[in-house]
């Protein structure tokens, strides 16, 4: 019987709406099952009641680990951008609103599910500047140590406090606009924690002050350049920093920071000699790295990666995974250009963070060990993809859980995207111009897939929007039919043909060895054939047109 409970409990807790964005999402082929009405109204872009632009965020908090409490409060400073008399924020049913305040009229502000209704009793103006400061507290929600606020111990047994908002929402510990698409100009992260405690955060630290009556000390944190709002965070912990000296594109000396936990200095000091090695690379693809005014730094986080801006939260997981390199380390840099620099408009475009990231990954191997060390990242690309839903997802919907374990393509196919574009372009120094020039050019802004698509098209000079649709849409991709025949005297025979037409013209066709050379084959859909003693299929060039298993069989 009490296991039963125990069950039912259980049960109850998990399909709770409350601990939904710490569930997966059930997917089908057209993308997240099911949204309710109130997801809908509170991720549509669209929505009037959200036509106001976030000019400015203070966030001013206390944390008290024993507690694991969290209480302060933020100052939204945004501007009208029409005149209404309703605005509304994200913020977590469940954390209190203590008081509020309105720089302009009298105003109400009413907690309804996780939203924050600002309601002024006459409409406020066009362009009109608003102040709105909201004093709160709670405790943000954690399962099984996983959450916006990760409250972790240290190998000596000392408190470790991580933030991590990606996917389930920034508004589960602070009150915002959770929209992708309405970035902070700038952001002040004030954290006031036991005095014994350091903190880490996005941009410049700009100055700490210590209350001796309460014993505790005040870190104030300054981004002085936009910034999406799952990247607002803080660290803290026994931090120790480690400066890395770097020459950055232009000729300026820069220096990057670690903060790392203190019994960790000398193996951090060690692994962190490859951060200025991967920054030159990826300057040299992407242009100059965006945030030198906020700083780069890298924080040992209780997790085991994020791409905070600024301010890059790593684990303590000190390995090298592909010879002197970490790719996390990899993958998280290239975010400050790609989800940083260039986000995203709406969460049904994530592709465009996590597939241009885990492309830079090949592109750093190829720049750094050669061709071989990319067409293997590549190959696992190829390998790593499902193909159960399409990458591009539903757009104007509140997400609570930015992936699901269906959902990963939008990793792995998105870098197959990028490196099918690359071989349909076929003119590697026009590509990898129009990497450089897509930075520039949309520096700051927001795009959606549409504006991603149109704006390659326009530096490649070519029209790939139909393989941009195979890939962000389809879940069928073009299929080779492979199959090989050895005959009672012994000769073999490789046979080839597309299931069905391409699409667009592969003009480079398909790299394959046979007896120990390398030649190409131009698959129709009639089969063709080749003679061999040896062959093998090269995974390098556009084979990666075809994230699916080869049918290979073999017929006597």
């Amino acid at each position: 019987m009490k296991k039963s409970l125990l069950l039912i409990l259980i049960t109850g807790l998990v399909n709770s709406c409350y601990y939904k964005p710490f569930v997966g999402y059930r997917l089908n082929k057209s993308g997240f099952k099911h949204f309710s009405s109130k997801e809908k109204f509170a991720g549509d872009n669209a929505n009037p009641f959200r036509n106001y632009d976030v000019k400015k965020y203070i966030w001013n908090l206390e944390i008290f680990p024993e507690k694991k409490k969290i209480e302060g409060d933020m100052t939204i400073e945004f501007v009208a951008e029409e005149s209404q008399t309703t605005f509304i924020f994200d913020f977590k049913k469940g954390m209190k609103v203590s008081s509020y305040e309105s720089s302009i009229y009298e105003a109400e502000l009413k907690h309804k599910g996780d939203l924050l209704y600002l309601i002024f009793d006459e409409k406020v103006p066009k362009n009109t500047r608003i102040n709105l400061k909201i004093d709160y507290n709670g405790k943000p929600k954690n399962i099984a140590g996983e959450g916006p606020v990760q409250w972790s111990k240290d190998k000596h047994g000392r408190h470790w406090i991580s933030t991590s908002t990606e996917g389930i929402g920034p508004h589960l510990v602070m009150p915002c606009n959770g929209l992708l698409r309405d970035e902070s100009d700038t952001t002040e992260i004030n954290i006031t924690v036991p005095e014994e405690f350091v903190v880490a955060a996005n941009g410049r630290l700009v100055d700490t002050s210590v209350d001796s009556k309460s014993q505790t000390k005040t870190y104030k944190h300054l981004v002085t350049n936009p910034i999406n709002i799952y990247n607002i965070s803080f660290n803290i912990g026994h931090f120790v920093t480690i400066e890395k000296p770097y020459t950055d594109i232009n000729g300026v000396q820069r220096i990057i920071e670690c903060q790392v936990m203190d019994y960790n200095q000398g193996i951090a000091n060690s692994f962190y000699d490859q951060a200025p090695e991967i920054m030159k690379v990826f300057e040299a693809l992407y242009g100059e790295f965006p945030w030198w005014s906020d700083g780069c730094r890298f924080i040992e986080s209780t997790f085991s990666a994020m791409e905070h801006q600024s301010g890059i939260a790593m684990g303590d997981d000190y390995n090298y995974d592909w010879e002197d390199y970490n790719l996390t380390l990899v993958h998280e840099l290239s975010h400050e250009w790609w989800g940083n620099n260039i986000t995203a408009y709406d969460y049904c475009d994530a592709w465009i963070h996590e597939g241009l990231a885990t492309y830079s990954e090949a592109l750093f191997l190829e720049k750094v060990y050669g061709e071989k060390a990319y067409d293997q990242r590549v190959k696992q690309f190829y390998y790593g993809t499902a193909n159960k839903i399409p990458i591009r997802k539903v757009c104007g919907v509140k997400y609570s859980s930015w992936i699901s374990y269906d959902d990963m393509d939008i990793y792995d196919k998105g870098g197959l995207l990028m490196h099918s574009l690359r071989v349909l372009v076929d003119n590697d120094a026009l590509f990898f111009r129009a990497l450089f020039e897509f930075q520039k050019d949309l520096a700051r802004t927001n795009i959606s897939s549409d504006h991603f698509i149109q704006k390659f098209n326009n530096l490649l000079g070519n029209d790939y929007s139909v393989l941009f649709d195979i890939y962000l849409n389809d879940t069928d991709p073009p299929y080779l039919d492979v199959y090989i025949d050895v005959n009672e005297n012994g000769k073999k025979k490789y046979y080839y043909k597309w299931q069905n037409p391409l699409p667009f013209k592969l003009t480079n066709g398909l790299s394959v060895k046979v007896n120990k050379e390398e030649l190409k084959i131009y698959p129709t859909t009639e089969f063709q054939f080749i003679e061999y003693e040896s062959l093998e299929l090269l995974f390098p060039n556009s084979i990666y047109f075809l994230p699916q298993k080869y049918d290979l069989k073999k017929d006597n």
